[in-house]
């Protein structure tokens, strides 16, 4: 099972975080209810929002990752917070101001790899003090993670943990295959290609019949959970017309798999006609997916 890694970056004092972590993460855990897109409050005294819950599928293999910006301090704090995603995409920038002993919270809900900046400045010295926060997320990792940062007298300091969940398995809720088109074959030898999309393993793909007549049906669909593998058999079929063009035939066939639970690791996909079985494609599951 693939984990979800926490690289930190800190500039300040980095000790223990007093009351901090428990605070608003254990308070705020199960309110998620507020409103979709980039720092949007769910309330008043609410989390903080960012990204699009309904982008996510599977949400329940896929925490969110929880960040707490917790003023330890005895004044009130102002903090420029700054969170990006994959190429420099900026979800959310904004000036945030945090009452002595407060904490304020922010939702990460999509899976993605995150940079968050955040700057504030000493109330005594005017200096400012800097903390850098990078996390890589992982697929269906099903692990919860929070990253506290901290801000201090003297400086800044940040905390990250992580703890595993259980991790749901694939199920298959649903299949069926679309013809797209028959026609006599010019020499392929059959493709497959697979997608992975809205909660399902949609495979594209041209398999070789003996006539241009037969209609393709998925023969089997199976998920191994000791190789985290779905397979999904295309079988050629049977000839629905009583006559038909006399050559070798391709048909063009859309599969799609509805499943529940996760994504798989990886899917394979089968060609069989007359009894002879070719494997097609394999592709794994990827965060760009």
């Amino acid at each position: 099972m693939r984990r979800r890694h926490l690289l930190v970056g800190t500039t300040g004092a980095v000790g223990g975080l007093a009351g901090c972590i428990n605070s608003a993460l254990e308070r705020h855990r199960t309110d998620r209810t507020g409103s979709s897109g980039g720092g949007s409050n769910s309330g008043s005294g609410g989390p903080i929002t960012v990204g699009d819950p309904d982008a996510v599928p599977f949400p329940s293999a896929q925490p969110p990752h929880e960040l707490a910006l917790c003023n330890d301090g005895d004044t009130e704090r102002t903090a420029a917070v700054e969170i990006t995603a994959d190429e420099n995409e900026t979800l959310l920038e904004r000036d945030i101001t945090v009452s002595a002993d407060e904490t304020i919270t922010f939702v990460l809900v999509e899976p993605r790899s995150y940079t968050i900046s955040i700057t504030t400045s000493d109330p005594d010295s005017g200096g400012e003090s800097s903390t850098t926060v990078g996390v890589d997320r992982k697929p269906f990792d099903c692990t919860r993670s929070q990253t506290t940062v901290t801000l201090r007298e003297n400086g800044t300091s940040t905390d990250s943990t992580s703890r595993s969940t259980s991790c749901p398995e694939p199920a298959v809720t649903d299949t069926s295959l679309e013809i797209k088109a028959q026609d006599c074959t010019s020499g392929t030898d059959g493709t497959a290609t697979v997608a992975f999309a809205d909660e399902a393993v949609v495979v594209t793909g041209q398999i070789i019949t003996p006539t241009p007549c037969y209609e393709p049906s998925l023969a089997d669909v199976t998920y191994d959970d000791r190789r985290d593998v779905l397979t999904v058999v295309v079988d050629s079929g049977e000839q629905t017309a009583d006559s038909c063009a006399d050559c070798l035939g391709v048909v063009d066939y859309e599969a799609t798999i509805d499943l529940d639970g996760r994504y798989p690791g990886h899917v394979e996909v089968r060609h069989e006609t007359r009894g002879e079985s070719r494997q097609m494609a394999t592709a794994p599951y990827t965060p760009s997916e």
